[in-house]
């Protein structure tokens, strides 16, 4: 007999697994708990180690043999979503094997991004010092674009629950 408790326990494990974007194994195999200004500061330590890291595409450059990807750095929700770009704390040069189309990863679109940490670097020396971490990408998750609707009162308002309402009570201006 299969107790209730364990259906609720099996059922909330699933729908965690399914809140990822990036495989298990690349989960398990990836460095978490670590802040990425630590990552950037001692990137000679964390060499060769994976991680997991989101932000918003800057550009896309294809090279002969490889694609590089310059991201703004965010932090990620549950689900390795970016979130607000204000609480960036660098940048991400990430290297692909390959061609990566520049029409596809636009400049402002949201990716999660699974790599190697091969270094970090800052920007040129007689510009103000910004930080760079450079990861050999595994696996790349690029988000959906967002569209925002428009508020409409006449077309959202639900109105009074307690009577019906008729339809120019609904649409006052739309004669």
């Amino acid at each position: 007999m299969i107790r209730p408790s364990a259906v609720i326990l099996l059922f909330f494990l699933a729908s965690l697994a399914g809140c990822a974007v990036m495989p298990p194994e690349v989960m398990r195999d990836a460095i978490t708990g670590v802040p990425f200004s630590s990552l950037i500061r001692n990137a000679g330590g964390y060499h060769g180690e994976t991680v997991i890291v989101g932000g918003y595409v800057i550009e896309v450059a294809n090279e002969a043999d490889q694609s590089r990807i310059v991201a703004l750095q965010t932090e990620m929700d549950g689900n390795q979503k970016p979130g607000s770009r204000d609480l960036s704390r660098g940048r991400i040069v990430i290297e692909a094997p390959g061609f990566i189309d520049p029409e596809v990863y636009q400049k402002d679109r949201k990716i999660t991004v699974a790599g190697k940490i091969i270094g970090s670097s800052q920007t040129a020396p007689d510009k103000f010092p910004f930080p760079y971490l450079h990861i050999e990408m595994t696996r790349i998750h690029l988000w959906p674009e967002e569209t925002v609707v428009p508020y409409d009162p006449y077309r959202d308002d639900p109105g009074p629950v307690f009577y019906p309402r008729l339809w120019f009570w609904r649409y006052p201006y739309r004669w």
